[in-house]
C-alpha cells in the first residue's frame, strides 16, 4: 500500500496503486479468516510524520472512494458544523434514492430496494462490522461508519428510512429510554440534511412513548410538521410463523401527501408450518444439543428463585408442524425459555434455526449476504435485530406508489402541526 502525507489539505492518502509524490510504501501484514483461509489486511503506518495532520486526541473521518481495480483512503480530522450538516447530491439512477440511519446490517434496507423502485444512495452505521456488511450489499452507497452525532456530509434523498437503536425502548432492552444516550439532535440534523419528502420509522412500540421520540417530531415539526401515528404491527398476525411486535410512522413535509397514502391493509396468507423453511437434514451437519440438560438448568433456576423459572416452555421447543414461533431475539444463542428451538424426531433433542432458516422466515432477499469474514454470532445477532421483510416491502410499496403517483408540491408553513391516527383522526403535534 502506498501513503501520503497531504499537510496543506490536512488529509492522509492510502492507496493499493502507487501515486508520484506518495511519501511511504507500507508492507501490509495479515489477520487470517481460519472460516475462509484469506487474509484481512492491517496496516499500521502511525508514524510521527503524520503528527502535524492527525494528533492522537483528534476524532478523523474516513473516506473510501473505489473506481475500478483503483481503492484510496482519505484520513482527515474530523470536519463537524453542529449548526448545518452538508448536502451531497448525486446518483445516477433514477430511481427513488433512500437513505438509511441506524442502517444495522442493511436488511430493513434491502426490502426496499427488493421492490425494484428503491436504490441506496446512503447508510448512517456507529457499528464497524454491521458497516461491513452494509459495504457489501450496497457498494456503490456512501457509507458513514461512527457516531450519528458526528455525521456532516448528508446525501439528499427521496426517502428516509429510521431505524434508531431500541435497546432503550425495547421490553427486553436495558430501559433509559435515551436519556444517557440523546441521539435526538444528531438525527434531526441528518433528516433535515437529507431533504426527504417521507421520513419512515421502524421501532419497537415503546419508542414512541419516548421522550426522546417527541422531542424529536419537535425538532422536525418546521420541515415534516405532518406525522402519521405508530402503526403497531406483529408479524405473526401478518403470515410470519415467527412473533415480531413493531411500530411504524411516516413523517411528511404537505398535508396532501399525508392524507393521500395509503396504510398498508393486513393480507390474507396461508400460514406455513416450520417444516417448509426448515434446511434439509442431508444438506446441514445440526449441533443438537440434549433436552434433557436444557430441563436441569431450567429447574435449578426455579430452585433458586430466578424468575425466568415461572415462564412458560410451551413454545420453547417446537415440532416440525409448529405454526407459531416467539419472537427471535438479538440474543438467540443463548439458552432461554423465550426462544424458540427446533425439537428431534424423537423429541430427545433441539437446535437453535439455522441463518438460512432464519432468512426465509424474515423474508430476507435471496441476493443479500454476509460477507465471509462476518462471524457466525454476529449473523444472529443482525439478523435478530432486523425486521421482517415482508411488512418492509408492504410499506416501501406504499411509499412509492405515493412518490410516484403524486408529483412533489412545496411545502406550504402549517398553521399548526398535525398527527394522523390509525382511525382517521387528527391531533395536534404540541410540543
Amino acid at each position: 500500500m502506498f501513503v501520503r502525507a497531504l499537510e496543506a489539505e490536512q488529509e492522509i492518502h492510502i492507496s493499493n496503486q502507487p501515486a508520484e509524490d506518495a511519501v511511504a510504501t507500507v508492507h501490509v501484514s495479515g489477520r487470517l479468516n481460519k472460516k475462509t483461509g484469506t487474509y484481512r489486511p492491517l496496516v499500521d503506518a502511525s508514524g510521527m510524520k503524520f503528527a502535524s495532520i492527525i494528533s492522537i486526541d483528534d476524532k478523523v473521518e474516513i473516506t473510501v472512494f473505489r473506481e475500478g481495480n483503483r481503492s484510496n483512503i482519505v484520513v482527515r480530522p474530523l470536519r463537524f458544523d453542529i449548526h448545518a450538516a452538508t448536502t451531497v447530491s448525486t446518483q445516477k439512477d433514477q430511481r427513488l434514492s433512500l437513505l438509511s440511519l441506524a442502517a444495522g446490517g442493511g436488511l430493513g434496507t434491502a426490502s426496499f430496494l427488493d421492490t425494484e423502485h428503491f436504490v441506496s444512495v446512503q447508510e448512517i452505521e456507529f457499528e464497524d462490522d454491521s458497516a461491513e456488511v452494509l459495504k457489501h450489499n450496497y457498494p456503490n452507497s456512501y457509507l458513514f461508519v461512527g457516531d450519528l452525532r458526528d455525521v456532516q456530509n448528508v446525501v439528499k434523498s427521496d426517502v428516509s428510512l429510521v431505524t434508531l437503536p431500541c435497546n432503550d425502548f425495547s421490553k427486553i432492552g436495558d430501559g433509559g429510554e435515551g436519556v444517557f444516550n440523546n441521539l435526538v439532535i444528531g438525527a434531526a440534523r441528518i433528516l433535515r440534511a437529507a431533504d426527504s419528502r417521507v421520513c419512515f420509522f421502524e421501532n419497537v412500540p415503546g419508542y414512541y412513548k419516548s421522550a426522546a421520540y417527541k422531542k424529536l417530531q419537535i425538532a422536525l415539526r418546521d420541515v415534516y410538521p405532518y406525522w402519521m401515528n405508530p402503526i403497531e404491527i406483529d408479524s405473526f398476525d401478518w403470515g410470519s410463523i415467527a412473533h415480531r411486535p413493531r411500530a411504524y410512522s411516516l413523517a411528511f413535509k404537505t398535508e396532501e401527501d399525508m392524507f393521500a397514502f395509503q396504510v398498508p391493509k393486513k393480507p390474507r396468507f396461508l400460514r406455513k408450518k416450520l417444516r417448509e423453511v426448515l434446511d434439509h437434514a442431508a444438506s446441514k451437519d445440526f449441533e443438537w444439543k440434549p433436552v434433557a440438560r436444557w430441563m436441569e438448568s431450567f429447574r435449578s433456576k426455579a430452585e433458586k428463585g430466578n424468575s425466568w423459572a415461572d415462564r412458560s416452555i410451551s413454545k420453547t421447543f417446537v415440532t416440525k408442524d409448529a405454526t407459531e414461533l416467539q419472537t427471535i431475539p438479538k440474543r438467540y444463542r443463548s439458552q432461554s425459555c423465550s426462544n424458540s428451538y427446533v425439537l428431534s424426531d424423537d423429541g430427545e433433542s433441539f437446535r437453535f434455526l439455522t441463518i438460512s432458516e432464519l432468512r426465509k422466515i424474515f423474508s430476507v432477499p435471496e441476493w443479500f449476504s454476509f460477507p465471509d469474514f462476518t462471524p457466525l454470532l454476529r449473523q444472529y445477532e443482525m439478523l435478530g435485530q432486523a425486521v421482517d421483510g415482508r411488512i418492509f416491502k408492504v410499506f416501501a410499496n406504499a411509499i412509492a406508489e405515493l412518490l410516484l403517483m403524486r408529483p412533489r408540491s412545496a411545502a406550504a408553513k402549517p398553521e399548526v402541526p398535525l398527527s394522523l391516527q390509525e382511525d382517521g383522526q387528527l391531533s395536534l403535534l404540541i410540543g
